[in-house]
């Protein structure tokens, strides 16, 4: 599932990116504009692929006898090195910018981007992702929109890490702690307390949406075993069913009307929606795997964009907002907003401009196992065999 769970982590990716772009997407690209207006439940649908992943590893770690401390030690690396190079290019964005221009106007124009009203405390804070602690209501990106507002979400992540590493150190009671905080976490939405919106425990059931699959996975609950011999006609046809209902009420501007309207919040209910999706597409995602696998060149060409999307997914959520700025900038002396290529263009720039940050500001952080991962997902044999 490892392809079916990357391809839907570059979406999400995707859905966010062209979300904060959406701006520049309403003079060439209407209709795209009103559907990525819903693109932020991209969130959601990170959630639920963190829950299935991490609980996968969770496992994997109880099975090999692993400590809980080498959990931790592997997503702190996967999570805080990349995000701390992060602030690195944004603080340099400003500077970048107000240097390209001063190539065509000749004069160089000292720019004082938000992040200069930060002092120490703010910044200790921050890069230690405690920021989303002092958030007033429910705006935790406000806490961190004077940098990069997407981080609110890793100090979430992190906190979900947290809680799995705490569950491991009891390994007997592992799945006992996380089926009771997840039980916690949903009371939670019936009886709501006065907790600081900050705290993991809100956003649990989208983690925990993730975890349910992954053990249906893990015990054979797939469609496969529901519809034996027509499970691929049954995930083709219920996948196309719901992505063109969802695609239509974002079109019509009501999706989260919608959602809100079946479900506790829309962002719950797009995550059940994702895993609903996912655990149709399994059986598809398998038969892609294996054609990608038996040699189809031309299906190969296709998955290899979207497999190295969801590879560079943190890579793109990290900086896409940011460093945007800096292909728009160049293309819009080439072609005017008027023009599809605009858009398209200045994402395809930032998204090859966040494949370099990941190969080298990700990917040295990345465990071995995770390296012969991507290096599968994107056919590259000779690392894949190394690894």
């Amino acid at each position: 599932m490892n392809l079916l769970l990357d391809m839907a982590r570059g979406i999400a990716a995707l859905l966010v990116f062209l979300f904060h772009v959406r701006g520049g997407l309403e003079a060439s690209m209407p209709v795209l504009a009103d559907i990525v207006r819903f693109g932020s439940l991209g969130v959601p649908l990170f959630f639920v692929i963190s829950g299935y992943v991490i609980s996968a590893s969770a496992e994997a770690t109880l099975r090999k006898g692993e400590s809980a401390g080498a959990f931790l030690k592997r997503r702190f690396l996967r999570i805080f090195p990349p995000f701390w190079l992060s602030i690195l290019v944004v603080l340099a964005v400003p500077y970048l910018l107000a240097a390209v221009s001063a190539l065509k106007s000749g004069m160089y124009e000292m720019p004082e981007p938000r992040f200069l009203a930060l002092g120490a405390i703010d910044w200790v804070q921050l890069v230690s992702l405690v920021k989303v602690f002092m958030a007033v209501g429910d705006d935790l990106q406000g806490q961190f929109n004077q940098v990069n507002a997407v981080y609110w979400t890793l100090a979430i992540e992190f906190q979900f890490y947290l809680c799995v590493y705490l569950a491991l150190l009891f390994r007997a009671h592992f799945r006992l702690i996380i089926a009771l905080v997840s039980g916690a976490s949903l009371l939670l939405l019936a009886w709501p307390l006065p907790l600081n919106s900050g705290l993991f425990i809100h956003f649990w059931p989208m983690f925990a949406v993730g975890i349910a699959l992954q053990y249906l996975a893990r015990n054979g609950w797939q469609a496969a075993r529901l519809f034996p011999g027509k499970s691929r006609i049954v995930a083709a046809l219920g996948v196309v069913l719901i992505l063109g209902s969802l695609l239509q009420l974002a079109y019509l501007g009501s999706l989260a009307d919608v959602l809100e309207r079946f479900f506790p919040s829309a962002g719950l209910g797009f995550a059940l929606i994702c895993a609903l999706v996912l655990w149709l597409a399994a059986p598809f995602g398998e038969g892609l795997e294996a054609a990608r696998e038996g040699g189809n060149r031309a299906l190969r060409w296709l998955l290899k964009p979207a497999a190295y999307l969801g590879v560079i997914s943190y890579s793109v959520y990290l900086l896409h907002g940011i460093i945007v700025q800096l292909p728009g900038m160049i293309v819009r002396q080439i072609l005017p907003a008027s023009n599809p290529l605009n858009p398209l263009l200045s994402v395809a720039a930032t998204l090859a401009l966040c494949g370099v940050f990941y190969t080298w500001a990700e990917k040295p952080f990345m465990s071995k196992r995770q390296r012969a991962i991507n290096a599968t997902l994107l056919e590259d044999e000779r690392v894949s065999a190394a690894g």
